[in-house]
């Protein structure tokens, strides 16, 4: 019993020892005792680039397997388990970060429609910002979607919509163009930024558009893109002096890049050091970790400088992963960690949401009635066999120079005009395209209506209907030098401009000056010969109309130094390139009415006219590879480096020579000094 008495004796004493060590330090450090206690979780749930992927589409792992991955109704069950998982001790926000339509033929009834804003609704989306693909119907059309996007008498829509946020986008003070979008953003309405709270976190989440997002946008002037930097720092601001909140995410259409300085998103946490995390669109990147910046902030208590991180993630792009954030963030705000980084595959295991995929049977449907009957075509029509894997962007960006896919897609073009033109037709001696155009591989195996239209799916809405029209333009032989320049010097610095080309075959030195590293040009002729370029003379060419639309840009991406004029057939310089869109009468279901010439049917149409086998068009083997229309020779030899070149290596040679001379004056001029000086001795 003594023993006894004892040890109750010292642990009474302990405890009271313990009581009075916690008075000392909670009077020392009042928050340091709950700290631990007052620390919250917050889990945040991202997508971007979904570009209405609506359904499952095929795509190749890492492993080279082809596999069905995606798809609204698989992203809403893996949301769905990932809330139930979290949703005790988080706080939890679902976000995207833009360009969530333009891809897939759901786009097509996106200003009727609004099946993807609709979809974001019922799965339960905080924010989301738009992309440069979202205003690809023009601000007409952006506004159209906007007003849809309410749900309609008898709908079975409950969810709130998603809060959307762009901070810098600004409307023309005159004219109509951008009227309507304008009174949408104050109607939906779209702010700056919003705030929310979760498990009593207030969150401050604010939208961007970046400078080469804003590039890529030809359609949604004249509504103007200002800078990112600027208005991230005045929105941040404001979140933090204003709105108090305890964290600040920007949903950013910037992007990230290897090339440092050109990662606009790393650029963007360097330069407003207060937001915590970027969720960063537009380049389509997977990040399988985060990027962490690591930056100073001040503190406003002392005016001391703090450590702070800020934490970038990427998703890729079609809804092929979602993204979890996990952060816990102190009550003082810093020191905010991250917990976890996950990226979830969207794979055929998943089970559905039936809800969202009776949504999106719905809007098949009405693609099919309200679209593709007028073009004769259904959803799953079969269109052709491939016998092979025909891939473009992956294998593009990681090899310059031409690729199968891109070979085929301009030569439906020219295949399309001389159809549609018939006994009038011009020839075309040569058809362009971009890289970023190409939005989808043809992979082995049967293709159907919705595989062509995703390989080829840009494009606003003209007389009704959707998709990029085909336009034959002029270019002197000059000015297709220069626009053949893309390949060799813009591309290696922005990957979606590599060059695909038909009825050209054209060879390139990359260690020549830039702008001038096209050594040989070859045009086709009517005859089907081949034969070199001439400067003076007019090329018809057909391209796409958002590469029409994009050849102001090649200017400002070189600096000034390429000037590309289009033409009419009679050489005058146009500013319209819509007005030479080619028009045909072709299309089904609709009598003999002119109406544009889709790139989409042009190529659906190529590839139904190959040789028949077992009931059906047979792609091409050639179509498997490159076939030396873009050749690279790489060579340092001087006469390789000079010969045929423009004024750019011209002049950059005579600045050498001067250069040269002026080092050796002031070398025999050291050197005279020196011997002077030694025979004053």
């Amino acid at each position: 019993m003594k023993t006894v008495s004892r040890l109750a004796k010292v642990l009474l004493l302990l405890s009271l020892q313990f009581v009075i060590t916690v008075q000392i330090i909670t009077v020392a450090n009042p928050t340091a005792v709950y700290a631990v206690a007052k620390e919250k979780r917050l889990t945040i749930l991202f997508t971007h680039d979904l570009h209405s992927h609506l359904t499952p589409h095929w795509e190749r792992n890492f492993n080279g397997e082809v596999e069905s991955v995606g798809g609204f109704s698989r992203l809403s069950s893996i949301i769905a388990e990932k809330r139930k998982t979290y949703g005790k001790s988080d706080g939890i926000i679902l976000v995207d970060a833009g360009d969530f339509a333009e891809g897939t033929l759901y786009h097509t009834i996106f200003s009727k429609e609004a099946p993807e804003l609709h979809l974001l609704r019922n799965m339960g989306y905080d924010v989301i910002t738009f992309g440069n693909h979202d205003f690809d119907f023009y601000p007409i059309g952006l506004a159209e979607m906007l007003y849809n996007s309410q749900p309609k008498p008898m709908s079975s829509l409950t969810a709130k919509k998603p809060l959307i946020v762009c901070s810098n986008i600004t409307f023309s003070k005159k004219g109509s163009g951008d009227r309507e979008l304008k009174n949408a953003f104050k109607w939906y309405p779209v702010h700056d930024y919003e705030v929310i709270e979760r498990n009593s976190l207030r969150i401050g989440i604010f939208g961007l558009l970046g400078k080469d997002a804003a590039e890529d946008a030809p359609f949604a002037p004249p509504v103007v893109f200002t800078d990112q930097l600027e208005a991230a720092k005045r929105v941040v601001k404001l979140l933090k002096e204003h709105e108090k909140v305890d964290l600040i995410v920007c949903l950013s259409h910037c992007g990230t890049n290897p090339v440092h300085n050109l990662s606009e998103d790393e650029n963007l946490a360097v330069s407003v050091p207060d937001i915590d995390v970027i969720i960063s669109g537009h380049t389509h990147t997977l990040l399988r970790k985060p990027i962490i910046v690591n930056n100073k902030v001040i503190d406003p208590s002392d005016g001391h400088g703090i450590a702070h991180k800020t934490f970038i993630g990427s998703v890729g792009a079609y809804g092929t992963y979602l993204g979890r954030i996990r952060l816990t963030v102190p009550d003082n705000r810093h020191g905010i960690s991250l917990d976890e980084y996950e990226l979830k595959k969207v794979h055929a295991d998943i089970a559905e949401d039936k809800e969202i995929a009776s949504c999106i049977a719905m809007y098949m449907h009405d693609v099919e009635k309200k679209y593709l009957n007028h073009f004769g075509y259904s959803f799953r029509k079969l269109i052709a066999a491939m016998p092979f894997d025909c891939e473009a962007e992956p294998y593009g960006k990681g090899h310059p120079g031409e690729n199968g896919l891109g070979n085929l897609i301009v030569d439906s073009y020219r295949n399309a005009v001389k159809k549609a033109e018939g006994s009038h037709h011009i020839f075309v001696n040569a058809a362009v395209n971009v890289l970023g155009n190409i939005r989808a591989p043809l992979f082995h195996g049967e293709i159907t209506t919705s595989d062509v239209f995703e390989t080829a799916s840009l494009g606003p809405e003209k007389q009704g209907y959707c998709g990029n029209t085909i336009i034959a333009i002029y270019l002197k032989g000059s000015d297709l030098k220069q626009f053949l320049e893309v390949e060799t010097t813009i591309a290696p610095l922005k990957q979606d401009a590599h060059l695909s080309v038909a009825g050209i075959r054209f060879r390139y030195n990359p260690h020549r000056m830039m702008f001038d590293r096209v050594s040989s040009v070859e045009v086709q002729e009517p005859d089907s010969t081949y034969k070199q370029l001439s400067d003076n003379k007019l090329y018809r060419v057909a391209v796409n109309s958002y590469v029409a639309n994009l050849v102001d840009l090649l200017g400002k991406k070189s600096f000034g130094i390429l000037n590309v004029s289009l033409r009419d057939s009679s050489g005058r310089v146009i500013t319209n390139p819509d007005s030479l869109t080619v028009m045909t009468k072709e299309q089904a279901g609709r009598g003999e009415k002119i109406e544009p010439l889709r790139e989409w049917v042009a190529l659906a149409e190529y590839l139904s006219a190959f040789p028949v086998r077992n009931n059906i068009s047979q792609i091409p083997e050639h179509y498997k590879g490159p076939e030396g229309r873009i050749i690279i020779e790489t060579s340092w030899n001087p006469v390789d480096l000079l010969a045929g070149g423009n004024w750019i290596t011209w002049t950059t040679l005579l600045l050498i020579i001067v250069v040269v001379a002026l080092l050796l004056l002031l070398l025999r001029l050291l050197i005279r000094n020196v011997r002077q000086r030694m025979s004053n001795v």
